[in-house]
């Protein structure tokens, strides 16, 4: 049982394993317990509520303790993200919203955002780098259902890339003949039609 960490005479705060909740909520989410996941990270969310006290302190440990970074791992969960740098590797599989899909990412040189789209003319999605570069040998995107026989095309900065694609279920998997490298303001477009 937590013990009260006393701050003042009028606020008795408990303290809690929020990292080690983090932790445990990322992990639902991966395994696709998405609403209890997010209930959880809520939760701590919650607790720490800015009506209530400093929402950059989630006391763990004593203040300012750093476990409330695991906060980030829920966010990768529910964007799905997967980064392999020297492979050249990087996925996306939204668990929220996966039909109009927005979110940022970093990669070892640059970091930029992810936005997918589903509307009746198919399946869009955009790589937009905004700092650094990103360079890339295979991008995996999962589709919000299977498209076979669907014609895709892929484009980096307006010109046209020659690539090799493959479906498992709705994993759309897409291998890039040679390195692509975008920089600063280059944008990688995906669209299944």
């Amino acid at each position: 049982m937590a013990r009260p960490l006393v701050l003042d005479a009028a606020r008795v705060i408990n303290e809690c394993m929020n990292g080690f909740e983090y932790q445990v909520a990322g992990h639902m989410i991966w395994e696709g317990l998405v609403t209890e996941g997010l209930a959880v990270a809520r939760a701590v969310h919650d607790r720490y509520h800015p009506s209530r006290r400093n929402p950059w302190n989630e006391v763990e440990c004593g203040d300012h303790y750093a476990r409330s970074m695991a906060s980030y791992g829920v966010f990768l969960a529910a964007c799905g993200f997967e980064y392999h740098g020297p492979k050249g590797q990087l996925g996306f599989a939204p668990r929220v919203h996966p039909d109009q899909f927005k979110a940022a990412f970093t990669a070892a040189e640059g970091w930029g955002t992810l936005s997918q789209r589903v509307g009746p003319a198919g399946f869009n999605a955009e790589l937009a780098v905004k700092w650094g570069k990103v360079r890339l040998r295979s991008l995996s995107l999962e589709l919000p259902q299977a498209l076979p026989g669907s014609q895709v095309k892929v484009t980096a900065d307006g010109r046209a890339v020659e690539t090799k694609e493959s479906l498992t279920g709705t994993r759309l998997n897409i291998a890039f003949n040679d390195w692509v490298e975008l920089a600063a303001n280059q944008r990688l477009e995906v669209k299944v039609a």
